[in-house]
């Protein structure tokens, strides 16, 4: 391969990236309501391809590639069922996420949660709380996508991992830091573009050259019969596990992640808001069903791969004139970069604002909003060093943070987007027994059985119900809203 041509190729599109995010920096108004929300000025097919490009993640065309690679046609159990959980959240909740940021003003999700209380200092407390699990969860989703980019590029370039995350790192910091969400959602959309050619390019090159459907199957049975199974290695309770499971995930993903919820905040209106639900929903199940596909096509065109999550970038590599590999390239960078920029500029205000108001009302009223971009910028290094110290898989990473933030997080927001009464000491406690709960299912291992995101949840509105009940009833003061 004539990586001169591909690094050209690719080239060519990290420059419009680049530029995109430079324009939206540029008509930026430089102030922070513009720096966290772009005024709040973006319509539903925005609003829907920029979710659902921070959604997709490196996951689509790294992990998920790699998950089908290695299990076969079961993999595509998970796409109906969570797709009726994204399809629930969808239909009931953008709208009430919308409206609700904009009577309290909130421009984070630890702020938007914290209107659940009356009182100042009960606000911060929840505002802190939710910031933290923001910082420590989303960092670790920032290495995982680090990592991806790491991934792929050593399977171009044979570029060092090191190097390759560097790369990555500081080409998305470069409209990151300087453009913000403006620049990230603007980006998005442009990279929605790449990723829905890649996907179907893709995946149209790989039918071809196994041979049709017919072919893929007997040549995948001969491998091993059970990659031919729908139903492989499930009984009836097993697949019910599977079903409940990977449907709380979904809609706890999208309650609970503050890196999407902030385009609904970021919305015109409330209507317009719900009115990206379809096109957050065609996006997202349209690439991730051919990248699945492609994924278990490769099991017969490349087989044996000793990492399956490099099966898209090494057959790419060995199967496409150089020109078109940069192509490739530039969408799964894409996938990637729209998903760590998002990650990194809710990480940073939540860090800069809500996790130390004090110092963000002293650093903002004397350096303006160069203060967010420094903190945006410290937040993007220190993921890059994270993914340089950390080995994980890519797949394995986004499923637990998705289950500890959708078990802390998620009842959370359901709790204030139905308006049930709470305290900010219940609210507290449940989100923390929510994580707790969900990272002691991940470390017994029962995560393989049953996902963790579901006990979770339970965990946390039970107990939030039970202290409401019994221990705040006789609350009568202005904590309980």
């Amino acid at each position: 391969m004539n990586s001169g041509i591909t690094l050209f190729s690719f080239a060519i599109f990290l420059v419009i990236f680049l530029g995109v995010g430079a324009l939206a920096a540029k008509v930026s108004d430089n102030t922070e309501s513009d720096y966290l929300l772009g005024n709040r000025s973006f319509g539903k097919y925005f609003i829907g391809l920029s979710a659902g490009a921070t959604t997709n993640s490196g996951w689509i065309m790294v992990g998920a590639v790699g998950f089908a690679y290695s299990t076969g046609v079961s993999s595509l159990l998970l796409i109906p069922v969570m797709f009726l959980g994204d399809l629930t959240f969808w239909t009931f909740f953008p709208d009430k996420i919308n409206r609700i940021s904009r009577e309290q003003d909130s421009q984070t999700i630890p702020e938007f949660l914290g209107s659940g209380v009356q009182k100042t200092r009960e606000k911060r407390t929840i505002a802190f709380i939710v910031g933290l699990l923001a910082v420590s969860f989303l960092t670790l989703l920032t290495v995982a996508q680090f990592s991806a980019a790491a991934k792929t590029l050593n399977v171009f370039f044979g570029l060092d991992p090191k190097i390759g995350a560097t790369i990555a790192a500081l080409s998305i910091l470069f409209y990151c830091v300087t453009g913000g969400l403006r620049a990230s959602i603007w980006t998005d959309v442009v990279q929605a573009f790449v990723v829905v050619f890649v996907s179907f390019g893709m995946l149209g090159v790989a039918l071809v050259a196994g041979g049709g459907i017919p072919d893929i199957v007997s040549q995948l049975h001969e491998i091993d019969p059970q990659l031919t199974n729908f139903f492989a290695g499930y009984n009836p309770w097993t697949l019910i596990a599977l079903i409940v499971g990977f449907f709380s995930l979904a809609f706890g993903f999208d309650i609970s992640q503050p890196q999407v919820l902030i385009r609904l905040l970021a919305g015109r209106s409330p209507e317009e808001a719900k009115a990206a639900k379809w096109t957050y929903l065609g996006y997202v199940y349209s690439t991730w069903t051919a990248m699945m596909l492609f994924g278990i096509i490769c099991r017969v065109l490349v087989p044996s791969l000793a990492d399956p999550e490099q099966a898209l970038p090494l057959y790419a590599s060995e199967n496409f004139p150089p020109f078109l590999v940069g192509i490739i390239l530039a969408g799964i960078f894409s996938v990637i970069a729209s998903t760590a920029d998002s990650l990194i500029l809710v990480t940073s205000s939540a860090l800069a604002r809500d996790i130390s108001p004090a110092l963000h009302q002293k650093m903002s009223s004397r350096y303006g909003i160069k203060y967010e971009q420094l903190v945006t910028l410290l937040v993007g290094i220190a993921a890059l060093v994270g993914t340089i110290f950390v080995s994980a898989k890519v797949f394995s990473l986004v499923l637990f943070v998705g289950g500890a933030l959708g078990g802390s997080i998620g009842p959370a927001m359901l709790i204030i987007l139905i308006k049930r009464r709470t305290h900010y000491l219940a609210l507290s406690l449940a989100m923390m027994a929510g994580m707790s709960t969900c990272i002691i299912w991940q470390l017994v291992g029962w995560s393989s059985i049953f996902n963790e995101t579901l006990p979770g949840f339970v965990v946390a509105l039970c107990l939030h119900e039970v202290l409401m009940n019994k221990v705040f009833k006789l609350k009568k003061d202005n904590n309980i809203v």
